[in-house]
């Protein structure tokens, strides 16, 4: 019998911003289905609240499997999609509670599909917002022993179960929804792929010398404050003295963190990259020229949505 590890997932982090279309609903063929061990576990207690959970003594599984224990009516989760989620971890060998996220309304966003949200991501893909869900999925799957939750192995072979019981309480926009706007002169051309991801051109021409601000998307939500902490996603390219010479510095579409919760207060994140958001509206894109240590990037940055205080 093996115990769960003691870290889960990671979450929400703040990546290199720190130091310097609508989401579909997703395909049957990538949803997690019921099952026999997702079907016998029940909780009871408030939506928001820490549940009490029960689990049959001893439950194994095969794969990942998500059963719906109270039906929501909000907006469907794609992949891409940042969520807001509380959760009880349960061993399903001996029923223990292994880990909450204390249910404090503090916890950081998971993108469903991206890398740090594993396999716990991949289950909440298809759920609808207001949901209580109980994920059965075997241990290996939280440490990465295994492939995948969902691996032609760990289907083959009843494991131990881990069990979720999870709370959607929230979801946010996977990409800027604003209506397009054209950046300044002498700006880095910004292309969009169907996922919403930015490719960012740098010109062949030096950086502006000082920090500058475009707005790419104009979007129609709150109004950011320096009292909020903004969840978005960012690319953020080096601007070279040749187009040659510039390269990706990071970008939470690509490097398995998702969106990203960033406060806003002053001395928290970069000045440029707090300059350039504060103001802004949730559904803005916004294209930022910020200098660091004498060296200039380009980041285009989604605002997707306001953590709430």
């Amino acid at each position: 019998m093996r115990a769960i590890p003691a870290l889960v997932v990671t979450i929400g982090l703040l990546a290199s911003l720190t130091a310097c279309a609508t989401p579909g609903a997703g395909s049957a063929s990538t949803c997690a289905t019921s099952g026999a061990a997702s079907g016998s576990v029940s909780a009871t207690g408030a939506f928001g609240s820490e549940p009490k959970v029960s689990v049959p003594a001893g439950l194994t599984v095969r794969g990942t499997q998500v059963s719906v224990l109270r039906q929501g009516d909000g907006r469907t989760i794609g992949d891409g999609t940042p969520v807001l989620i509380e959760y009880t971890l349960v061993d399903g060998a001996t029923g223990a509670v292994a880990q909450t996220t204390g249910y404090t309304g503090s916890t950081a966003p998971v993108t469903v599909g991206s890398t740090n949200a594993g396999a716990l991501g991949k289950a909440l893909e298809c759920a609808r917002v207001g949901d209580r869900l109980a994920v059965a999925l075997p241990k290996s799957a939280l440490s990465g022993t295994a492939a995948t939750a969902d691996s032609g192995s760990s289907k083959s072979k009843a494991e131990d179960a881990a069990v979720f019981v999870i709370d959607v309480k929230r979801a946010f926009d996977s990409r800027a929804t604003g209506t397009p706007q054209l950046a300044g002169d002498g700006m880095p051309a910004v292309v969009l792929a169907p996922n919403g991801a930015p490719g960012i051109t740098i010109p062949s021409w030096s950086a502006p010398k000082d920090d500058e601000q475009h707005l790419l998307r104009k979007g129609d939500g709150v109004t950011l404050t320096a009292k909020d902490t903004v969840v978005v996603k960012y690319t953020a390219v080096s601007w070279g003295s040749t187009t040659a010479d510039s390269a990706v510095v990071g970008s939470s579409w690509t490097d398995g963190s998702g969106a990203q919760p960033l406060p806003l207060a002053k001395g928290q994140i970069a000045e440029g990259i707090r300059k350039a958001l504060l103001g802004r509206h949730v559904g803005d894109q916004v294209l930022a020229i910020d200098h660091q240590q004498g060296a200039a990037s380009a980041y285009v940055i989604d605002v997707l949505g306001v953590m709430p205080r």
